[in-house]
């Protein structure tokens, strides 16, 4: 079976918020929904559970509706002085009136795991993890089915490695690694059992890929070292080829 090497660095969406600038008032009012579904099986969501405590809601297109809920939990520091820590902060990113993203955070006042709705449904399509503020892992939804079919892993926040479930049968059948900052190979399970069947390079993936037939000058006035698009893979990876689902001997 051939299979075309397609690199995956650049199909995460990345989405900014400008919150800044906007007003908001504390209330003790209901708060945005603390999940996509109750009977929704996962990570631990109480964080961005309203009772008990503080909400801030601020209203980003002032339709006199809220936007984003800020969440507060009271905690006692070591001078025994009450302080309020950031719990989670949930956006409703398309003003409809649902949650759309969470942001939940640690003690120390960190990220601790981002979840994002990307279709809009009511269901987790992108969850990213961190430690200390620092990203370890994301899982994403391409198909949009309930369940993660890519995964991309993060050592000291530089990727090393991604996995993918192309065929969407819930089995890792693709697997990318990364040294030195560069996509280094990728390797291929061809028939469903879980282990490597092929490896490319991607020094040779390279020299495969079609060269332009014609290079247009850049226009004046144009950045002529403007970076490429979709370049967040980063990281080394100091595994052998028998990572990735345990490759088969050839």
């Amino acid at each position: 079976m051939k299979t075309t090497a397609v690199s995956l660095s650049g199909v995460l969406l990345s989405i900014a918020l400008a919150v800044s600038g906007c007003k908001g008032g504390a209330t003790n009012g209901p708060g945005p929904q603390t999940g996509p579904s109750a009977s929704n099986k996962g990570p631990d969501r109480s964080r961005c559970d309203t009772k008990g405590k503080r909400v801030v809601k601020l209203d980003l297109n002032r339709d006199k509706q809220p936007d984003v809920w800020n969440i507060y939990d009271n905690k006692i520091d070591r001078s025994g002085t009450k302080v309020d820590i950031m719990a989670c902060k949930a956006v409703d990113l398309n003003f409809d009136g649902r949650t759309d993203l969470w942001k939940y955070y640690d003690d120390s006042g960190s990220i601790s795991r981002e979840e994002m709705d990307l279709d809009f449904d009511g269901r987790i399509d992108l969850t990213t993890y961190r430690r200390g503020g620092k990203i370890e892992r994301q899982e994403l939804d391409t198909n949009y089915d309930g369940r993660p079919d890519i995964f991309k892993y993060y050592e000291d926040a530089k990727l090393v490695r991604i996995e993918r479930d192309s065929a969407h049968d819930g089995k890792i059948d693709y697997w990318e690694y990364y040294e030195g900052g560069q996509l280094d190979r990728i390797g291929y399970d061809n028939d469903g059992d879980g282990r490597v069947d092929h490896w490319d390079r991607a020094s040779q993936t390279a020299a495969a890929a079609p060269q332009p037939a014609e290079t247009k000058p850049t226009p004046e006035g144009e950045d002529a070292t403007k970076p490429a698009e979709g370049g967040d893979a980063k990281g080394a990876n100091k595994s052998d080829d028998n990572k990735g689902g345990g490759a088969k001997a050839e």
